[in-house]
Formats: C-alpha cells, sequence, structure tokens
C-alpha cells in the first residue's frame, strides 16, 4: 500500500489563492467581452490558478462527495466569500485521497505557487552560526535568541 501524502495547509492556501484569482479574472473577460471592452490582462497569480483549475474541478468531481462539490459551485459563485470553504474541502480530500494530495502538490511545483507563510531574509556576519536548514517551511514557533556584542550595545 502506498505511503499516505501530507499536503502543507500553505500549499492548499495556495492553490485556492490562485485558483480564485483565475476565477476573478475569467468573470473580468466575461464581463468585458459583454460590455465590448478590451479585456484585463491576466495576472501571474491568475496564469497559476488556470494551470490549477483543471486538477481542483477533476479532483473534487471525481473524489468529493455531494457536499464538496456543492462547496465548489459555490466558489465558483463567489470566490471571495466561499474561499476557506474551498480550501477545507482540498484539505479533506487531500487527506483520504494520496493520488489527490500528489496531484496538489505536483501542480503547486509546477506552477511555482507561493505556498503562503512568513517568507523572510537572514544574513549572518561574522561568527554567526546556522545550525539546521536555513531554507524550508518551519511550521510552528521559531525562537531566536540573539546576544549583541558589546560594541553594538
Amino acid at each position: 500500500m502506498a505511503e499516505p501524502i501530507t499536503i502543507a495547509t500553505a500549499v492548499i492556501t495556495g492553490l485556492v489563492g490562485a485558483y480564485k484569482a483565475y476565477t476573478e479574472y475569467r468573470a473580468a473577460v466575461a464581463k468585458a467581452a459583454a460590455e465590448q471592452a478590451p479585456p484585463p490582462a491576466k495576472s501571474e497569480a491568475a496564469a497559476q490558478g488556470e494551470r490549477a483549475a483543471p486538477i481542483i474541478e477533476a479532483g473534487v468531481a471525481q473524489h468529493g462527495n455531494e457536499d464538496e462539490r456543492a462547496d465548489l459551485a459555490s466558489f465558483a459563485r463567489n470566490p471571495a466569500r466561499y474561499e476557506g470553504a474551498l480550501a477545507r474541502v482540498l484539505a479533506d480530500i487531500a487527506a483520504r485521497e494520496p493520488a489527490f494530495a500528489g496531484q496538489l502538490q505536483t501542480i503547486a511545483n509546477e506552477a511555482q505557487i507561493q505556498t503562503g507563510g512568513v517568507q523572510g531574509n537572514v544574513t549572518v556576519n561574522d561568527q554567526g552560526k546556522i545550525i539546521g536548514p536555513a531554507v524550508g517551511v518551519n511550521p510552528g514557533t521559531i525562537t531566536i535568541t540573539y546576544t549583541p556584542p558589546p560594541d553594538d550595545q
């Protein structure tokens, strides 16, 4: 039996955000067409969402229950209101369907979707030491102890 895949909440949040941008872009294009105006430019997030949309839609259609499919339909009508609901749906399906979790992780990697969280840079000078990974996802609390040298006080 295949090992279950755990997908980070940040990945799902990033995918839903990109899918939301794409859904809003499609609505803006339809509105522009109805008004015979030029379509808006596609943002990077909308382009990422365009890649994620078929995976999300097919996964919910195939693996989701009736309520989860209804939440996806509600998201399509009102992305801002149902963004959290869709994130919960994707997390629930990914938890019980490892293949779908793998697809979500793959599309997030391929689309280079920002997976949320706090981003930052660390600059270490002089005798600073970094113990452990300096790049990656660190869930939870990070505690830093810094003692400035006497000449910096």
